[in-house]
């Protein structure tokens, strides 16, 4: 193909362009232009008076892109001349149903892509690309919506016969020796957790879980935030789409109480606030050429304007995304892009799309440098984002405390006061709960003030058998009432009722109501055991016993001390999942290595997998075991199994003492959760994020607490590590850090530390000074380093680094080597 590119400042320029040009009837010539709609005219005509033969498609927009370069003044013109191909322009200026389904049903066998550009005011592209699936499949699909002219602010698209206000223009490429490929890349990574669009209409979102959609973005950015929507939205905070391709959608203007965003967004749709990582856009540009398998003679790029507008408000440009691209390439700044994702054609948002064109057979041999920076500004409102994670799971922590402390001896009926008056803090509701405490007993614990008549609704709402949360409005002269079901451990309705309560409060709080059946449960057994149990305040002192710490090795010993005691066992161990390997994390009485601990472990997986307590009697494995006790412990990424066994003597577990194991293994799970999330929380602030291993600033506190005693430190440094990140990228240089660090990990001594110190250098404490021993483990560990391999692209890189030691012992005092 032959190909001509050029840059105009005025309607003259434009016609000394058209006249070096020569007129084909395979020459497919596309405008980009900022002028008014009379200058586009003139641009028409002339045209149409210099190359009659040649096709025309024009588009309106902002900023436009020569190879690589963004304008903003300039009219750009692209003539491609075809030599192996054809095309078939075909314009439409009907609906968008009809105009995408004529462009597909003219689809041929030998075509390659479509190129579709749309004006902005009447087309939908959403419903655009559903009808375009509908008749077309496998077919890459690019183009976009028009952009606004800098010099009357319209919006349209043209061809030779003149301007297109509503419709589409698409471009049929087909030929058996063209070869095209298209690419994207996006950026968006999700803040917050997933919501419900509950209040939408004609694309403008009113609220998220029920609240509005400014007080939503203000909960997770900031109140500083809320002056700056939609702006801010549009620029850094888009909403993505959940599922398996998360499309984001942008904000273009606020409506009355709404904000109104690109693309279709209904009610019901799920969707995360999402941040723009300059660095994350960065570093997938390289996605804009990665996988071409050849040498493309030209780039059509359309990229959207709410990311040109995001990337200069970071002091960077669209231009430096696009530096990636191999060949010449033209293209504008869009108000959406089409594109084909996994075979479906796409309406998308903030994204930049390349269509890659050729009718070569040449390679790719060759790699283009790209570099990135990482700005300031990734930390501007995600400051506030991480506090508002941090106390979110203080606040249930603390509620979660507060629950096992008020619970622990109280029967069913105020466990449900107590734990509904908890759920909101600063809110007016009332309320109740339904709860099902046997096969034919059902319960309404609700505020008194609601009387009959809120009894009478309560048995209707239980009644209902909802499996997911309801919104009634009205009810009893509340604005709402809030239908919660729980149906794990016990079967209840929680129901709220207020004026100022809505999803969004309920879903913050979701964590702590999940927990709910535990305490209910627990309430339930408890007065059970408590008519058929004597010393029931064990039970209470167990909770006590296990509540009051948050240390999860402490707790381990606890647990076992109390299943032990209590039960008069005479073994005890619990088994933890750690990624592929299983552990033993406490151990009393269990031999390691013997043919119970074998024994035991080999039953793990069933038994984790069932969630099922097991208490049997009589077992039939050695003469000394009669009872064993099975508890396993499932919470999210957490597996475990606490086993127990009564082999001094002969007496088997009855009814009641079943009763009050079950009770005492939800205490233990709760407990042990309780722990694992203040873990989380206390581990975010000593942990590097990249690598998983401890920061500086623990290393050096947990320095400091071994003054007097005697150690060493290596200090290890990765050679050339600046050559990894400029020649192969930062993805791979994180790749490296992260590939060493899990070497380091898993290669030291249970009580050695390892830590990044801060880029790519890494320091290790070790609780020896010998020099033999330590020369032994440092050679150990330097040959691991040397046996690493890195791949990347069909390539192994190795890795090498440089490590001083120092030995501080109370002989010789510091030495270095």
């Amino acid at each position: 193909m032959q190909i001509k590119i050029g840059r105009c400042y005025n309607l003259e320029e434009c016609y000394e362009f058209f006249k070096k040009l020569e007129d084909d009837s395979e020459q497919l010539v596309q405008i980009i232009t900022p002028e008014s709609e009379a200058v586009n005219k003139k641009i028409i005509e002339k045209f149409n008076l210099l190359l009659p033969l040649s096709e025309l498609i024009g588009v309106t927009a902002g900023e436009g892109i020569i190879n690589s370069d963004i304008t903003e003044q300039t009219i750009i013109i692209t003539a491609v001349r075809f030599e192996e191909s054809s095309f078939e322009l075909i314009q439409r200026d009907s609906s968008s149903d009809l105009n995408a389904e004529i462009i597909a049903q003219n689809i041929q066998q030998n075509t390659k892509a479509v190129i579709v550009l749309s004006d902005n005011k009447y087309t939908d592209g959403d419903n655009f690309v559903n009808i375009f699936n509908k008749y077309a499949e496998n077919i890459i699909l690019a183009g976009g919506l028009a952009g606004f002219a800098t010099k009357d602010g319209q919006s349209y698209i043209f061809d030779k016969n003149g301007i297109i206000k509503s419709g589409s223009i698409g471009i049929i490429l087909n030929g058996n020796k063209l070869r095209a490929d298209w690419t994207f890349s996006m950026g968006w990574e999700s803040i917050s957790r997933e919501m419900e669009i509950t209040k939408a209409e004609d694309r403008v979102i009113y609220e998220l879980d029920g609240r509005s959609i400014f007080k939503v973005y203000s909960e997770f950015l900031g109140e500083n935030i809320k002056n700056k929507l939609p702006s801010a939205a549009v620029n850094k905070f888009p909403l993505v789409l959940s599922g398996n391709f998360k499309n984001a959608r942008s904000a273009m203007e606020v409506v009355n109480d709404g904000i109104r965003f690109s693309g279709n967004l209904k009610e019901g749709d799920k969707v995360k606030i999402a941040y723009g990582s300059l660095n994350k856009i960065l570093r997938n540009a390289v996605y804009l050429r990665n996988n071409l398998n050849f040498f493309p003679e030209i780039a059509f790029v359309y990229s959207c304007s709410g990311r040109s507008d995001y990337l200069k408000s970071l002091n960077s440009s669209l231009s430096t995304e696009l530096q990636v691209i191999p060949c010449q390439n033209t293209g504008f700044c869009t108000s959406g892009e089409y594109g084909t994702i996994t075979s479906k054609a796409q309406f998308l948002n903030i994204t930049t799309t390349v269509l890659y064109l050729s009718e070569s057979d040449e390679l790719i041999d060759r790699k283009l440098d790209f570099k990135t920076e990482i700005p300031e500004v990734k930390t501007e409102h995600l400051f506030h984002l991480s506090k508002k994670v941090i106390s979110e799971l203080e606040m249930i922590n603390q509620k979660m405390r507060k629950a096992n402390q008020s619970i622990g001896d109280k029967k069913i009926s105020l466990t449900a006061e107590t734990i509904f008056k908890m759920l909101f803090n600063d809110k007016k509701y009332t309320g109740g709960i339904v709860i099902k405490e046997a096969e034919n007993l059902t319960n309404i614990y609700l505020d008194d003030s609601l009387g009959k008549q809120g009894y009478d609704i309560f048995r209707t709402f239980w009644n209902m058998n909802i499996s997911e949360i309801k919104i009634k409005n009205n009810v009893l002269g509340f604005k709402q009432a809030f239908l919660i079901p729980l149906k794990k451990e016990v079967e209840a309705l929680i129901i709220i009722l207020s004026d100022e309560i809505d999803l969004y409060d309920i879903k913050k709080n979701d964590l702590f109501i999940q927990q709910i059946p535990n305490y209910l449960k627990k309430s339930l057994l408890y007065e059970s055991l408590e008519r058929n149990l004597a010393s029931l305040s064990t039970l209470e002192q167990t909770s006590d016993f296990l509540y009051s710490t948050l240390d999860l090795e402490l707790l381990y010993e606890r647990i076992l001390d109390i299943i032990v005691g209590t039960m008069g066992m005479s073994a005890a161990i619990i088994f933890k999942k750690e990624e592929t390997e299983l552990k033993s994390v406490k151990n009393i009485n269990v031999p390691k290595n013997s043919e119970l601990f074998y024994y035991l472990k080999g039953h793990f997986k069933n038994i984790s997998l069932s969630e099922k307590i097991i208490i049997a009697n009589n077992i039939d494995f050695k003469k000394n075991i009669e009872t064993l006790i099975a508890i396993p412990i499932s919470l999210n990424n957490y597996q475990g199994v606490l086993y127990a066994i009564q082999s001094k003597y002969k007496q088997l577990i009855n009814e009641n003492q079943k009763k009050f194991i079950r009770t005492l293994a939800n205490q233990i799970r709760v407990s042990i959760r309780n722990a694992l999330n203040h873990n989380k929380v206390k581990r975010l602030s000593v942990t590097d994020g990249l690598t998983d291993l401890y920061n500086h600033s623990y290393f050096h506190k947990e320095l400091k607490e071994k003054d007097g005693e005697e150690y060493s430190v290596a200090i290890m440094d990765i050679d050339n590590f600046k050559e990894f990140n400029d020649f192969y990228g930062h993805q791979v240089g994180d790749r490296v850090l992260q590939k060493l660090s899990k070497l380091l990990k898993n290669e030291i001594r249970e009580d050695d530390i390892v830590a990044r110190y801060g880029g790519e250098e890494f320091v290790i404490y070790f609780n020896i000074v010998q020099e033999r021993l330590l020369s032994k483990i440092i050679n150990r560990l330097m040959r691991k380093i040397r046996e690493l391999e890195i791949n990347f692209e069909n390539k192994k890189l190795k890795v090498t680094v440089s490590l001083g030691v120092a030995i501080n012992n109370s002989t010789f005092g510091v030495r270095n080597h």
